[in-house]
């Protein structure tokens, strides 16, 4: 079966834009988001034709033309007809997202009140049935060592102290993601990139058996035991922000749930060798980081074997992700060769 391959640039009124990351879309049609300078055009991809929107709007996301028609305001991710991302000329943020859906992003920063034990977190300044506006948190993503130079284990110490620190009483109700939950995003994802990923796609389906296999076995042992508490469910060191004052903060808290512990700490893991193949850490500062899972997953009383586990499934996902992202997709395979060790 041959690969459909995502184009790095498409061309929208003789201008150039660079094709940043793209999504599945539909059964033939994938959704993509270009920038060209600090500018963001999103669009579709169907049948090798370029459908691009007109810059700042979306017809699914009723509040983004609005917002991006205050002064100062600047459109910062757009996954076309799904969600936006505004950072405000105040230095607060909004999410555009289709109409009704507001609603399930407030619901998620409740979920995740147990964070605060240890984070600070985005507040809900306003909101309507298709934004959500939330104040901004102080210090810098820790996903970039440069910005925090000599403070780089001091901040990724502070953050996760702080996620230990969330491992108390949740608000309730709150949804579950089991093991069979955490194989189903699996297969999802899979199915999603299977036309991208070409001749990886049989090693791909290797690696779901082999973790899927080893998530349900112990996942069903584990299912009543002390390791389950709060997860954000997309732990990564751009959810992560920091402050030398402040302390840490958590973002985009909306898959906040009930799991076990040990997913959050194999998902970071995951991406901490990522960022290493991406060139963006170094292997020291990635060291900096697993030494710091490590340590609070003893801490914790948490399984090393469950986070290797979970942190294989992050990895083979991410390759599904990645695939989607012209940028990285030819690296991909290394996340692969992680998964399989």
């Amino acid at each position: 079966m041959a690969s459909r391959v995502i184009p790095d640039v498409v061309t929208v009124d003789a201008e150039t834009w660079a094709v940043r990351r793209a999504w599945p879309a539909s059964r033939n049609r994938i959704a993509i988001e270009s920038q060209n300078n600090t500018a963001i055009r999103a669009g579709f991809l169907s049948a090798g034709q370029v459908d691009m929107l007109d810059a700042g709007r979306d017809p699914k996301l009723p509040g983004l033309e609005r917002l991006l028609a205050s002064t100062g305001n600047q459109l910062i991710s757009h996954r076309p007809g799904k969600r936006a991302v505004i950072r405000l000329a105040d230095g607060g943020f909004a999410k555009c997202v289709r109409s009704s859906r507001a609603a399930d992003i407030i619901a998620g920063q409740d979920r995740a009140e147990s964070f605060r034990n240890g984070f600070a977190l985005p507040n809900v300044l306003a909101a309507d049935d298709s934004t959500v506006v939330l104040s901004a948190l102080p210090g810098v993503e820790l996903h970039d060592p440069q910005r925090l130079g000599v403070d780089w284990s001091r901040a990724w110490t502070d953050a996760l102290d702080a996620w230990e620190l969330a491992a108390g009483e949740t608000v309730t109700p709150v949804p579950v993601h089991s093991a069979a939950s955490e194989v189903q995003v699996l297969e999802e994802w899979r199915d999603r990139a299977h036309e991208l990923l070409g001749p990886q796609l049989a090693e791909v389906d290797s690696l779901i058996t082999d973790v899927c296999a080893d998530l349900l076995n112990a996942g069903a042992a584990s299912a009543g035991e002390g390791n389950w508490g709060p997860i954000h469910r997309d732990l990564h060191d751009k959810q992560i922000m920091w402050d030398p004052v402040a302390g840490p903060g958590l973002l985009d808290v909306d898959t906040a749930c009930l799991g076990e512990r040990e997913l959050d700490l194999g998902n970071l893991r995951a991406h901490a060798r990522w960022r290493t193949q991406q060139g963006i850490w170094t292997p020291d500062d990635a060291e900096v980081v697993i030494r710091e899972i490590s340590r609070v997953a003893s801490a914790s009383g948490l399984d090393p074997r469950r986070v290797r586990t979970y942190e294989r499934s992050a990895l083979v996902r991410l390759a599904c992700v990645y695939a989607f992202r012209p940028r990285w997709s030819s690296l991909t395979g290394v996340l692969l060769d992680a998964a399989h060790e």
